[in-house]
């Protein structure tokens, strides 16, 4: 079946045909994991007294596969989303997945569904895939699941913000996760407490919220769904250290091009909002989703913050590199790219 999917007028959404793709489903019982299987995507049907409605014991990951100017299908790092779903399920509980049976999934679903894969050569747009994994044993008392659901779907997507390439961000007094708690997992319910603070700041003519520590009240963490850069007037490109935010793989990955690649200085420290406010020359966000998004604005204590003096230059350029290695239109001498055909 050859590629039908378009990339004009796709959004950051779940496909309208959804019902004609396949995902993975393996389910946990008797303290084991079975094979998993190939079925077509279907509603799950779960108890009301099901742990994760009732408990949140949940993880997800998110994932992309590209069709390169190569022909090829390929996956971005896939092994570092098999090793950070591991880590989240130890987080809260949940019997390991090996990172072969996740990789395995991911490689299967992916290339049952490769007719959705879209043609797209800018990286606008892309094939999103779902792991899931979730706590499906009716109770009623707060104890971990005996059993759970993985589960994998996917869906062509276009750009995550509807902004393509700038957004406006605004900080407000909420916060979206504490140190020691699940922060740094990708856990289902990190996610709710950021709606309202998001649903808030679109009112006001924002695009979305940057979260501050929730110590301090200063220290800038993350966006929504996507980690923070600023370039200082010094020349540093600075981002929230790891502890409490998501260790984004899209964050590692430009952390080493901005040293290899522009041989820039790059400190993983707190950073205070007040300072980016004041000396950053330019800010951006990385993300699955997001990939790398320039911040045109930072709206903090009723004062709106211009914080790009830079032209935008650095995240298009480090884009243009990272997309470049994605698509394969330049050299990967990482070995970041899977190929799966």
């Amino acid at each position: 079946m050859t590629n039908t999917i378009p990339c004009e007028g796709l959004t950051f959404s779940l496909y309208k045909d959804a019902h004609r793709m396949m995902m993975y489903e393996s389910y946990y019982r008797n303290d084991v994991w079975d094979e998993g299987r190939l079925v077509p995507f279907h509603p799950i049907e779960l108890s009301p007294a099901a742990n994760v409605l009732n408990y949140g014991q949940g993880i997800f990951e998110g994932m992309k596969a590209y069709r390169t100017v190569k022909g090829k299908i390929v996956l971005f790092r896939p092994e570092k989303n098999a090793q950070r779903f591991v880590r989240s399920a130890a987080k809260l509980a949940i019997p390991s997945i090996s990172e072969g049976q996740y990789l395995q999934a991911v490689k299967e679903v992916v290339l049952a569904n490769r007719a959705f894969i879209p043609d797209s050569r800018d990286g606008r747009c892309s094939l999103y895939i779902r792991p899931v994994c979730i706590g499906i044993e009716p109770l009623l008392g707060v104890r971990p699941s005996r059993e759970y659901l993985f589960y994998i779907f996917t869906s062509p997507v276009g750009p995550y913000f509807e902004k393509v390439g700038v957004v406006r961000l605004m900080v407000m007094d909420v916060h979206r996760a504490a140190p020691h708690g699940t922060g740094e997992a990708k856990a289902a319910c990190n996610y709710p407490v950021t709606m309202r603070p998001k649903l808030e700041a679109q009112k006001r003519g924002f695009d979305d919220v940057l979260y501050l520590d929730p110590v301090h009240n200063r220290f800038v963490e993350e966006a929504g769904a996507a980690n923070f850069f600023a370039l200082m007037d010094d020349g540093t490109l600075v981002t929230p250290e790891l502890g409490s935010i998501l260790p984004g793989v899209t964050r590692e990955s430009v952390i080493q091009l901005a040293k290899d690649k522009f041989g820039l200085m790059v400190q993983e420290r707190e950073l205070d909002v007040q300072e980016v406010c004041d000396r950053a020359k330019e800010c951006f966000l990385t993300g699955t989703g997001a990939t790398i998004t320039s911040v045109e604005t930072i709206h903090w204590k009723g004062k709106a913050y211009g914080v790009n003096r830079n032209g935008f230059e650095l995240a298009h350029r480090l884009y243009e590199e990272l997309l470049g290695i994605q698509l394969q239109k330049k050299e990967d001498p990482y070995g970041w790219i899977m190929e799966l055909t």
